[in-house]
């Protein structure tokens, strides 16, 4: 089974995450999956193709519940791959970013950590009135990732953003809406027809304006930054006592002891 499902009809580039059992936790095998599908979706759309907008959705419960804390905890006791978010996580956010028309992410299910950051980076956000966003990222004692700190704070401001991504506060869908997150919040039952209708209607739109507005409005090249510089904050969080303890906390199923270093 791919991890990645990729479908096309009609101009609309359909991108499925399929990582159901896990959450849609990003591993390294989904994180390169993801590279790999946003780079030729993006090569696609330049190229006066057939792909005229992108929806990007996932397969079960979740969207995606950001880093894959299993391989999170190895990583943090064997040494190895402190370097993820700038060889893999950064170089998949370029991809997506890179997409030069629409890109509608479905939000079926919770979307946390860098699940959220891959939803903020989409243009438009169909949400499912059972969906939610949650930071995920101070509870387990790191610094946001994904250009999350970025794309949140041109969403809602520099104040809400910080309390948002500090308080770490799961964000249901309707306060999700109130906050301007989403572009529209739907019953779970509705959600395929309306990301269908949406994606249908920038498929049959004037792609070349929908390119040049897209590029004019939308400041990838700021969030990339931003995400290089949360490389560098999550290199230097990687091995503090705290991410050690958060994660030992979550996998042995009690709170966390946190010391502040």
């Amino acid at each position: 089974m791919s991890l990645v499902e990729i479908s096309d009809a009609d101009g609309v580039r359909t991108i499925t995450v399929n990582r159901p059992d896990a959450y849609n936790s990003l591993n390294r095998g989904l994180r390169l999956a993801l590279i790999d599908a946003f780079t030729t979706a993006g090569e696609d759309a330049a190229t006066g193709g057939p792909v005229r907008t992108v929806v990007l959705q996932a397969e079960g419960k979740a969207f995606c519940s950001g880093q894959d804390l299993k391989e999170q905890l190895a990583d943090a006791r064997e040494g190895t791959g402190s370097n993820k978010v700038v060889e893999e996580y950064n170089p998949m956010m370029a991809a997506l970013l890179s997409i030069p028309v629409p890109v509608i992410a479905a939000v079926q299910g919770p979307a946390a950590g860098a699940g959220w950051g891959i939803a903020m980076a989409c243009d438009f956000r169909v949400m499912s009135s059972a969906a939610s966003f949650k930071g995920a990222f101070s509870g387990v004692g790191l610094a946001s990732d994904c250009g999350l700190s970025r794309s949140l704070t041109d969403t809602v401001g520099q104040t809400r953003a910080l309390e948002l991504l500090l308080f770490d506060e799961k964000i249901p869908a309707e306060k999700a809406a109130a906050l301007g997150i989403v572009t529209t919040v739907v019953e779970p039952g509705q959600l395929a027809e309306s990301v269908a209708a949406l994606a249908q209607r920038f498929a049959a739109g004037p792609t070349a304006s929908y390119r040049e507005i897209k590029a004019l409005v939308k400041d990838a090249a700021a969030v990339n930054a931003r995400a290089d510089e949360e490389g560098d904050a999550q290199l230097r969080l990687f091995t503090t006592a705290d991410h050690v303890e958060a994660l030992s906390a979550f996998l042995e199923k009690r709170p966390p002891r946190f010391i502040g270093e």
